[in-house]
């Protein structure tokens, strides 16, 4: 389990870091690793669910909406949200096609 747990530890850090390197990227959610190998993000101008199709045209993975997390969602003044998750199978490369697909979505909306 901490061979795990350290293998998410590095995926979520180099995600964040990764997503920080975008323009327009918001990411939710305590500051720093101790929040798990998730990645609540927005990508201004672009809804949630577009950013989610996009990505999944390029063979990406993420959920996006509320989360069952609505309420929250009001709070933060956000009509949505796209999750990226981080597992044992998960690699670096990954995350930079996470990366690619992003700007990819930015490029389509002409962002």
């Amino acid at each position: 389990m901490d061979k795990i747990h350290e293998h998410e530890k590095i995926m979520i850090e180099y995600a964040l870091e990764r997503l920080s390197e975008v323009p327009g990227v918001t990411v939710y959610g305590p500051e720093g690793v101790h929040k798990g190998a998730v990645a609540a993000f927005t990508v201004a101008g672009i809804h949630a669910h577009d950013v989610a199709q996009i990505l999944d045209m390029e063979g990406i993975a993420v959920r996006a909406g509320h989360h069952c997390a609505m309420p929250l969602h009001n709070e933060l003044h956000v009509n949505a949200t796209a999750r990226a998750s981080f597992y044992l199978y998960n690699t670096p490369a990954e995350v930079d096609a996470l990366i690619e697909g992003l700007y990819k979505a930015q490029k389509a909306f002409k962002i």
